[in-house]
């Protein structure tokens, strides 16, 4: 999954005044009792001691912004409201998380809550490591479960039972630049509908320097790692009325579907974007301003990307927000694009799973949600912040929310893990670059997966 990883992560948290002053106090205000240890009257009786207890929860790179929030709000709240809990937060990006987990279980070390992608469900949940949380949903979650994307909601679900709960949406779809547009004579409110308007737009839009340098992409995809060739090729897959295993939450290998014609015609029309049409290089693009998206510098007109989008040009160039269009799902065969979310679960060898429980209520609740996601424009899994919060009158995001609301979002199987994503990816680089022919690029890589699968089985 093309993940995005935010800024600030790891770096040592500093003592605020406020804190400063609470410790210094709590320090002196000691020393003060102590002197005053002899003139005070013995304690009154006490009641039972409070259980003390520790929750591990695994945590994905925030940016700086919202790990401010979640450190100091969001887990005091939980710890202020549940007495004698600990949280103790253990941070991790996606390129560590898979290790993390596999540690984590293989010497039972407690997963009480983790941060993942709901395309990560399938197989933990098929080794019986992730937690059901059905029981909890049926008895104590009615009135709040049906706030959800339903969705969204079901794509945590494994033999029968619910394993996870939305925290995020990572929806992505067709931005653009209205000034590029404008300037090739195209309607600046009128994105491109089909695949041949994103070939007639992208020509248009396209600009080289007299050495046949790209100066600006018209389409821009990036394929330079096996992550991000997987999914500008899945875009077109899904696109074209095909997936990688069909139907999607099939175990089946016979099911691998992606070497099919319409993973062949999709495979194909990316090679011609690239090679025949070449409004776009493999590699993608890069700004010379590190804080702006290759579509806030400039130097793409269009580009399939999420609602950080949004988020980047708001925090870097709000004068320019005016100029960013968000368009829909290109349509061929099916208008689909991807949507899936982020999700909270909990691990088998939690030490408590009430206490887990408790602990993902908390951070599933609106006013979690809305102070976690707002500051950066993501996109919510429950329907009231979609409708109420504040951000999310902004009628870009509102666009970006219409993807799940018309059906139009969709995501990897749940047969198929990350690195399984990747060597597909590695196959379609493969015929991009004319070391492999598509076809047998795909048929490859097919095998492969098909064998990933059977492992996976066996397991």
């Amino acid at each position: 999954m093309d993940r995005h990883e935010s800024k600030g992560v790891g770096k040592e948290r500093k003592f605020s005044r406020r804190r400063f002053l609470q410790t210094t106090s709590a320090v002196i205000g000691a020393g003060s009792l102590a002197a005053l240890a002899g003139c005070v009257a013995p304690a009154a009786p006490t009641g039972p001691a409070v259980e003390a207890y520790e929750l591990r929860f695994i945590k994905l790179a925030m940016s700086d912004v919202i790990a401010d929030y979640f450190h100091d709000t969001v887990i005091p709240e939980f710890e202020a409201a549940n007495e004698g809990a600990t949280v103790t937060v253990d941070m991790s990006t996606w390129g560590n998380l898979g290790e993390k987990l596999l540690t984590s279980f293989a010497g039972n070390i407690p997963v009480d809550l983790l941060e993942t992608g709901s395309d990560w469900v399938g197989p933990y949940a098929k080794r019986d490591q992730f937690l059901s949380i059905e029981s909890y949903v049926v008895n104590q979650y009615q009135d709040e479960i049906v706030d959800f994307y339903p969705d969204m909601v079901e794509l945590s679900r494994y033999g029968g039972d619910l394993r996870g709960l939305p925290y995020i949406l990572d929806i992505r779809t067709l931005c653009y630049r209205k000034d590029h547009f404008e300037e090739a004579g195209l309607d600046p409110e009128v994105p491109p509908d089909t695949w041949d308007d994103l070939v007639d737009f992208g020509t248009r839009l396209l600009q080289m320097d007299d050495q046949g340098n790209f100066e600006r992409a018209g389409y821009l995809l990036n394929a330079a790692g096996p992550g991000g060739a997987f999914f500008e090729y899945w875009y077109l897959l899904v696109q074209n009325g095909s997936g990688v295993v069909i139907p999607w939450g099939s175990w089946d290998p016979e099911d691998v579907a992606f070497n099919g014609p319409e993973g062949l015609e999709a495979l194909q029309f990316m090679y011609d974007l690239i090679h025949t049409h070449a409004i776009t290089p493999m590699t993608g693009m890069s700004s010379q301003n590190p804080s702006l998206s290759p579509l806030g510098a400039g130097v793409a007109s269009m580009h399939n990307t999420g609602a950080w989008e949004i988020g980047n040009w708001k925090q870097n160039q709000a004068d320019n927000i005016h100029l960013l269009g968000v368009g829909i799902p290109l349509m061929k065969v099916r208008r689909l694009q991807y949507a899936v979310p982020n999700v909270y679960a909990i691990g088998s060898n939690t030490r408590d799973a009430d206490r887990s429980w408790a602990l993902m209520e908390h951070m599933v609740s609106r006013e979690t949600l809305t102070g976690m996601l707002g500051p950066v424009s993501q996109s919510p899994p429950r329907m009231s912040i979609a409708a109420e919060a504040e951000y999310m009158q902004d009628p870009l995001l509102k666009k970006y929310q219409a993807i799940p609301e018309e059906g139009w979002g969709t995501t990897t199987p749940q047969a198929v893990d990350f690195p399984t994503l990747e060597l597909i990816g590695q196959y379609v680089q493969a015929a991009l670059r004319d070391e492999m022919g598509l076809q047998a690029a795909l048929d490859a890589a097919a095998a492969e997966v098909q064998q990933k699968i059977i492992e996976a089985l066996e397991a």
